[in-house]
C-alpha cells in the first residue's frame, strides 16, 4: 500500500466522513491503518471522529484491499462486496471479474480489465492478516 495514499482520492466515500477523519489529523489510508486495526480502535475512532464505525470499517476494508489492488480496484472491489483481501482468493475469478464489471457499470466508472482482476486475487493468496474483523 501507498503509504501517502489521501483518503480524499478516495471516489466512493462519503466526503463527510473524509472530512471528518482530516479534523482528527488523519490524512492518509496508512495513518488510518496504525489507527484502526482493531474493532475497538475502530469504535473509538469512529467515536472521535463523529462518524459511524461502519464508515471506518469501510475505510479500513479499501485499505487492507490496497495491499493487492491499486486503490480504484480495491474500492470496485468493496463496493462490490468483496470486504477483504483473505476472502478474495476464496471466490471464483469469473464470479468476482463479473461483480466487479456490474458495480462499475452501476458507479458509472471504467471496469478494470480481467488481468487486473486475477493480479489482485493472485497476490491475495500470500497474503497475512493485517487487521482484527
Amino acid at each position: 500500500m501507498s503509504a501517502g495514499l489521501s483518503i480524499e482520492r478516495l471516489r466512493f466515500v462519503d466526503r463527510r466522513v473524509v472530512l471528518a477523519l482530516r479534523k482528527l489529523g488523519v490524512s492518509s489510508l496508512w495513518e488510518l491503518v496504525e489507527l484502526a486495526l482493531t474493532a475497538r480502535e475502530r469504535r473509538r475512532l469512529a467515536r472521535a471522529a463523529g462518524v459511524s464505525e461502519g464508515d471506518v470499517l469501510k475505510l479500513v476494508r479499501i485499505a487492507d484491499m490496497c495491499r493487492v489492488a491499486e486503490p480504484e480496484l480495491a474500492e470496485l472491489l468493496v463496493e462490490a462486496g468483496v470486504h477483504t483481501p483473505l476472502e478474495l482468493p476464496l471466490r471464483p475469478l469469473e464470479v468476482v471479474y463479473r461483480v466487479v464489471v456490474e458495480t462499475a457499470a452501476r458507479l458509472r466508472v471504467t471496469p478494470p480489465s480481467r488481468e487486473e482482476v486475477e493480479t489482485a486475487q493472485r497476490r491475495a493468496l500470500e497474503l497475512a492478516p493485517l487487521f482484527d474483523y
